[in-house]
């Protein structure tokens, strides 16, 4: 199991956050980083694999939950 960070920049209340969790594939850790990042309400997040930018998550109002992935 490889190890991913899912990074959400500071919203101005709580500064900017980092969450490290197992995935066994890329294909894996970016339904597992859609699924934790949908819980902000605004926004976006980055998914990580180490030094290694993978994709950017954004999505729209708290109504829109179609989130856009953008890699890196």
């Amino acid at each position: 199991m490889k190890i991913y960070t899912l990074k959400f920049p500071d919203d101005g209340n709580a500064g900017a956050l980092r969450l490290d969790f197992g995935a066994e594939d890329a294909a894996d850790a970016l339904v597992t980083a859609h699924r934790k990042a949908s819980m902000r309400i605004n926004g976006g997040a980055e998914l990580w694999q180490g030094a290694r930018k993978l994709c950017t998550i954004r999505w729209g109002p708290s109504d829109d939950r179609s989130a856009r992935f953008q890699t890196a």
